[in-house]
Parts: C-alpha cells; structure tokens; sequence
C-alpha cells in the first residue's frame, strides 16, 4: 500500500488491440485542385463504403482526423480482412474516375498493447500501426510482424515481406508485410473472407469462406529469399481453374532510354529569405546537387535548363513524373541568416508524393560547407531510391527479376549492417546478377569489393579463397574498363589485405586525386597510415574520412576506427566518449570491427588514470567471445600492433598476454 504522504497513481486501462490507421493519399494536392469536391467524396466513401465495412467486421471507428482514420479491432483478423475489403471496394469504384479525382487510400494495421482514456486510445500499438500507414503503397495494406503471426495461417492472403523498417519516433524497427494493391486487385473472390453482418455478431463463432490464393512467380520468390532475404512466401495450393494469370509485360532492358530506375529531376532549391541577393545560394545548391546525381553513368536525370523552368512555380511533382517519365523529385530550400548556411531537402517519390527522405542542415556558411550537405543529399537519394526501386520491382515483377533488380536488392539499407549473414546474401544476389550477364561492371565491382572486405573485416572463414574469387572479378573489371574508379580502389584494400602497403597507399593517392569528395577513401588511406606508423597523419584522414560520410552507412566503422586514431595521437580525453558514441552504434552481429572502440575505450582509460574504469570496461569486453582476446592476438593484427598506445594501455588495464 502507498507510503503514508505519497500521491497514489491512477491506474492505467491497458489492453491488447489490433488497430487499423488509414488515411487519403495525396490530400493536400486533392484539396488543393478541388476543395469542395473532394471533401464531397470522402464523405460518400465514409457513407457508402468504408464504414459499413468497418461495422461488418466489428470495428470501432475511434476518430477522423480529416483525411485520416483510426479504428480499433478485437480480432486482428477482422481488422485485415476489413482492409482488404475496403481497398477492393475503393479500387472497384475508381475504374472510370480520373486518376487526378481518385480517392485512394492508405492503411497500417499492427497487433499491439493500447493505453485506454474514455473513448479515446494511445500508445505504442497506435503509433506503429500509424507508422506502418505512412509506408504503406496507396491503394495497399501494411501490416506489423506480430499482425502476421496471427493472420498468416487463418487467411489466403500472401503478405510481402518488407524487412525491418526504421521510422521516426519508434525505437525500434519495426517488422513490415505488405499487399500490394495488384495483388488485392488479382484477388479471386474464393479468397475473400465473408464476414458476418453486423446484426449477427453475437453468433457463437464467426466464419469466413478462406479460399486460396496463387501468386505468380511464387518459386522466384522462394529462390531470392534464399539468396537475399528479401521476402517470405508460404507454400500454395493450385489456384481454382477459374484463375487467369494475365502475362506479365516485356521489362525494359537494363539501363536503356526506357528504363527509369532511380530516374530524378532537381527541382530549383527555394530561396526563403525574402532577400533577391540569396538566389545565388539557392542556385549554387541545386546545381551542386544536380552535378552529384547525375554523375552516375545510366541515371536519367532531367536536364537542369528543363527543371529551371520550374523555377517559382506551383507544381504537381505527380504530373511531372508522368509529364517527365521520372519516378523522383528533389525539392529543397536554401538561404544564409546570421552567418550559417540554412538548407532543407527532400527526396520524394513522384507516383505517390510521399517523402522518402528529409533532412535540414545548418551550418556554419562557407563554400565547404555548401558542398558537403549536397554530397550529403546525393548520398542519402541514391540510398532511398535503390531502396525505393527494389520494393518497386517485388511488387510488380518479383517472379522476373533482371541483373538491375539484383544488385539493388544487394544494396538495399536492410543489408547495410557489417555482418557476416548480410555478406553472405549480398554476395549470392551478386552471383546470380553475375549469372545473367558475366560482363556486369557494377556486378564484377561489389563482386570484388565485397570478397575483399569479407577478408578485411575477419569474417572470411577462407581468406585465400575470397581474395582469388575478389582478384578474378577485379581483373575482368579492369579488362573491360581499365580506369574505372571503384576498381582502382577495390585494387588498393585487395593489395592491402595481401600485406603491399606501399601499393595500396599509391593507389589510394591516385583515386583521391580523381575523386576527391568521396569520403572513405580518406579511411582507407588513414589505415594504412596507422599500419605504417604515422598517426598524425592517419588521424587527419579518419577527419576528413569523418566530415566527407556523415550520413554514409560506412561512418560506423569508420567512427570506431577514428577512435584508435585518437589513442595513437595522445588524445585519449577524446577518444574515451568518442569510443562510447561508435560502441552504441554498433549492432551485436557487427563482427570485429565492432571490437575497435572497445580497446580504444579500455586503453585510453587506462592511459588517462581511470584504471577502475578500464579494467571494469576490460571485464565487460571479455564477457563475450571476442577475436581481439589476449595481447598475443592484438599484437597478431598490423592496425594495432603499430599503435604502442594502445597497447600499452591494454597491458595496464590487464588484457591476457595469451
């Protein structure tokens, strides 16, 4: 019972829920082209369709939100078979209404614990399943991993397996299962559930017609999740012979005029300020921007005179990707306020107007400053546009997937962390695009890139194997493009992992030189540089290194060698948070070059006087397996047996001789 003076806590109603968040896609542009009308519309759809299904399947409409709703299911099963029903019926109704006039909705759906107030709900499972609506395709249904486990063996429905999606207040990712809309479209009625009127909802059970549901290309599928994880498919029985699969359209070949994977336009970044005299500023952004992305070979990209009319317009980015043929847009802002350089952008996705990626920078103002966010926005639309381009391709051709598909598959975010399982899938896509067409370039490139960095990395269990596999691919690359620029830098880590220091160092010099604004070059070159034993210079490589790759999924691994750096330079104050910051990032399969910040730490806190700190953190580094476990084993690696610092501080802080 409450101590005597202490406020007792009213108790929070909690209970566990499926919940269902939709909303209008593309709203805004819809209200804006015709207010009124659509207002009209959404009504009808409420009237007429949306809620009379919601009451069928149970479901209590919690509250709108003008273009959004929110409604809450005893059943999780209820809650999907409710948004099947609904989108069908929206798709039914949208044959024959201009595409520019369609109401077309979103809808999340997540399994999770809510927080009760009156009539109103809260909480985590509200949030995820409104995250899991924002990603959803329109005229789609997303649904949470704990929604599937319930659904996957009571419904006929093929749910897409979306990996592990990161969204915004959400700590953790969350587990993501898609319909498309072509697959609810391609349903057979057999395979719609039938729900019981809403007058009959004290009937003993509730039943359903499950019928069974084919997808097309279903083996592809189960080939690919075997190489790359991508999605999950459970065993199908043979459709009802009345079940027409239509023919599935000639692709476009690879990199050819009609092929607009990752096709862009630049919009003109907007000036802000109110003050003519920052147009240039905004100008120097967008043409910045524009260079960086059009740079890669293949891109379509819009001609900067053609997004330059653009300029000070309204525009409809859906009309320009139709007008234009482009699948995305970046939009941005641009204006200097008390000596610092403001600058939002974002990349956003023309066939829906959802943004993919946003980000605002300010900065100090300078020229460098200018260059190093547009790299920064290069960077972040090629990563969410290959992301973009492959969930594209396993919604539309899963079954057909061409050399292209492949490697964004293998280069897609989800394969982003350095562990040893996310190499092995990200090598097999590249051996099957390899398998298309031997001659590939970006194939042969990661080919090679990725063997090598399986070795570099101490997750090779056959280090002479993967660096002959690296060497073969490496050499047809440069056959077939002697000056291609990642060879030559896949060339200088191959030459490093084979013990020619001095090669690697030249070579790296000379990708420098044609590349300078790439940034983990800068970390090649600082680690062979600490190998050599010149640290002052290694650590002004892991800097730029650092300041180059502020968004680039490799920053974790450069971060956590940046911090051995620092023990080398004597800066062991600024190496022990710094080391804390790269341990966090780290996840627990990220193999050994999670290990460098941990000796980083424990040896810099023992060179600065906290030897209860370092030996505490030494205990807690051994507490697992790790490859760096005694100072016979450190000493065995070149990187840390030429950095006297560090070993001495482990030495201290009592690391095992053997």
């Amino acid at each position: 019972m409450p101590q005597p003076g202490a406020t007792a806590l009213p108790r929070i109603e909690r209970r566990l829920a499926a919940i269902l968040a939709a909303d209008v896609a593309r709203y805004s542009q819809l209200m804006g082209a015709d207010e009124v009308g659509t207002l009209a519309a959404l009504k009808a759809h409420r009237n007429e369709r949306i809620d009379p299904i919601i009451a069928r399947h149970h479901g209590r409409i919690v509250k709108t939100t003008g273009d959004g709703l929110l409604v809450e299911f005893a059943s999780v099963v209820d809650a999907v078979v409710c948004a099947v029903a609904i989108q069908r019926g929206m798709l039914a109704f949208n044959e024959g209404v201009p595409v520019d006039r369609q109401i077309v909705l979103r809808i999340g759906i997540n399994l999770g614990d809510i927080i009760i107030d009156g009539s109103d709900i809260f909480g985590d499972g509200v949030n995820v399943a409104a995250r899991l609506e924002a990603l959803c395709e329109p005229g789609g249904v997303c649904i949470s991993r704990s929604a599937n486990e319930q659904v996957r063996d009571k419904l006929s429905l093929a749910f897409a397996d979306l990996g592990e999606q990161t969204v915004k207040n959400i700590a953790r990712a969350i587990g993501v299962f898609g319909l498309a809309p072509k697959d609810i479209a391609a349903l057979p009625e057999e395979a719609i559930p039938q729900a019981e009127e809403a007058g009959h909802a004290s009937a003993p059970a509730r039943r359903y017609r499950v019928g069974k549901l084919v997808t097309a290309g279903a083996a592809g599928l189960v080939a690919l999740l075997a190489f790359g994880g991508w999605w999950t498919l459970r065993d199908r029985s043979a459709p009802p012979a009345s079940v027409v699969i239509a023919q599935a359209p000639a692709r476009p070949i690879a990199y050819s005029p009609q092929d607009r994977r990752q096709s862009v336009i630049v919009l003109p970044f907007e000036n802000s300020s109110g003050d003519p005299a920052q147009d240039g500023i905004a100008a120097a952004m967008t043409r910045d921007v524009t260079d960086g992305i059009s740079t890669e070979p293949g891109r379509p990209t819009v001609p900067a005179t053609t997004a330059a009319a653009y300029r000070g317009r309204s525009v409809d980015l859906h009309e320009i990707g139709r007008n234009l043929n482009v699948h995305f847009a970046v939009v941005g802002d641009a204006r200097r306020q008390n000596g610092r350089l403001l600058v939002s952008a974002k990349v956003i996705g023309t066939d829906d107007d959802r943004s993919i990626w946003s980000r605002q920078f300010d900065r100090e103002d300078s020229a460098d400053a200018r260059k190093d966010i547009a790299n920064v926005i290069v960077d972040e639309f090629e990563r969410t546009s290959v992301d973009a381009e492959i969930a594209r391709a396993m919604r539309e051709h899963p079954q057909d997937l061409d050399k292209r598909d492949l490697l964004f598959a293998a280069s897609a975010t989800s394969l982003k962390p350095l562990s040893k399982e996310n190499f092995v899938k990200k090598m097999s896509l590249v051996e099957r695009a390899l398998a298309l067409d031997p001659d590939y370039l970006w194939a042969l490139r990661l080919d090679a890139s990725w063997h090598t960095s399986f070795v570099l990395t101490g997750f090779s269990s056959d280090p002479q194997a993967d660096l002959e596999r690296a060497e073969r691919s490496l050499d047809r690359l440069l056959k077939l493009a002697p000056e291609d620029y990642g060879a030559l830098r896949i060339k200088s880590r191959m030459l490093r992992a084979q013990g020619d220091l001095d090669g690697a160092a030249a070579l790296v010099r000379r990708t420098i030189e044609l590349r300078p604004e790439i940034g983990y070059q800068y970390y090649d070159l600082g680690t062979i540089l600490m190998i050599q034993k010149h640290p002052k210079e290694a650590l002004e490589s892991f800097m730029t290194a650092k300041r180059l790759n502020p968004s680039n999924a490799d920053f974790d691994v450069i971060d956590g060698t940046f911090t051995v750096a620092l023990v080398g330079n004597d800066r062991f104050g600024e190496a022990i948070p710094q080391a804390r910051l790269a341990i966090a990032k780290f996840t627990s399969d990220a193999g050994r070059v999670a290990e460098y910040p941990w000796l980083a730490l424990i040896a810099a806190e023992s060179a600065s006087g906290q030897e209860a700190e370092a030996r505490a953190d030494l205990q807690k580094f051994l507490a697992t397996p790790r490859t760096w476990h005694s100072m016979a084993e450190v000493r065995k690696f070149p990187f840390f047996a030429a950095n006297p610092q560090l070993l001495e501080g482990l030495r201290r802080a009592g690391m095992p001789e053997n």
